[in-house]
Formats: C-alpha cells, sequence, structure tokens
C-alpha cells in the first residue's frame, strides 16, 4: 500500500510510493525527504572525517614552498576521492547502505531483483554526480539536478539510479 492507503498501481504513470521489481516483487520506496536527510547525514559524516584527515595531513606537510603546496592539493583531491569511493560505494555494494541511510532507515537495491547493488553499480550510482560536477561552469549545477531529478520521476529515481539500475526503498 501507498503512504495513501492505495494498492500498487499498474498504470506506470502514476506515483504510489511503491515499485514492481523485475522479478515482480513489489518494494516500498524511500522518499524524497529521507533521501535528503540522509544525504545530509552522510555529508556530514563525510566533511568530519576530510577535515580530520586534512589536519592531519597539514600538520605532516612540513613546507612552505609554493611548489610544494600544489602537491598538498593534489594529495587532499586523492583523499577526498578514496574517502568517498570509501565512505559510500564499499558500504553501498556490501550493504547497500550508507551510515546515514541506516540512520534514516533507507536502503539501496538492485532494481532487477532487489538483492544488493554490488560493486559496478554502486560505483557508478557514486560515480555519476562526481562526473557530472568536473564539467567547467554548470557541472555543480548538474551534479544537484542528478539528485534532484528523483523528485520528478515516478519511482523516485534520480539519473544516477536510473544509470546504475537502483531503487531506493524503505527497510
Amino acid at each position: 500500500m501507498s503512504d495513501y492507503g492505495e494498492p500498487p498501481s499498474h498504470d506506470r504513470n502514476r506515483r504510489t510510493g511503491w515499485a514492481e521489481l523485475g522479478s515482480g516483487e513489489t518494494v516500498e520506496l524511500a522518499r524524497i525527504g529521507a533521501r535528503f536527510g540522509a544525504r545530509v547525514l552522510d555529508a556530514i559524516i563525510v566533511a568530519v572525517v576530510l577535515v580530520a584527515l586534512f589536519f592531519l595531513l597539514a600538520s605532516m606537510w612540513n613546507s612552505s614552498d609554493a611548489a610544494d603546496f600544489s602537491g598538498f592539493g593534489v594529495t587532499s583531491i586523492l583523499v577526498s576521492l578514496i574517502v568517498g569511493v570509501g565512505y559510500e560505494v564499499v558500504q553501498i555494494a556490501l550493504w547497500g547502505q550508507t551510515l546515514g541511510k541506516r540512520m534514516i532507515g533507507i536502503k539501496v537495491i538492485h532494481a532487477a531483483h532487489g538483492g544488493l547493488p554490488g560493486w559496478g553499480k554502486a560505483f557508478g550510482r557514486w560515480a555519476i554526480p562526481g562526473l557530472l560536477a568536473l564539467i567547467p561552469l554548470v557541472g555543480w549545477l548538474l551534479s544537484i539536478l542528478c539528485y534532484v531529478s528523483a523528485t520528478w520521476d515516478r519511482v523516485y529515481q534520480g539519473w544516477h539510479d536510473k544509470a546504475a539500475g537502483t531503487l531506493v526503498t524503505k527497510v
């Protein structure tokens, strides 16, 4: 049943809060507010980890040479990528949930069978908004649109979910 007490609809254009998987099973979808809340919690967790790592990295970087500072910038970018992949991709591939999603009570599933998305889908789901963000001038807007696109989709799939073949459901 949907949040409005309605059974899942077979009308492909109507939002009901439910989706039918490729296996025929019906699942209850996570609402946009829950997804946003989980994303905010995840961003806070990652930010705390990155700030701590950057302070540690800066304390170990003992140079006042400007050319040496560019190495710090490159190292910081690499650390950010490793933390991003380590946080998001690993947790989604292994458990279907990041810490933020666990706190909110939502989970990422494979749209075809409802199981864990696996490594490829977890990485693709993480990489789509990241790659869009790299486009000069408009990348940040496209990255945000990637997530916001779930608000007008019938089964609340953002572009990253569509590309990866995943759904976000209530646990």
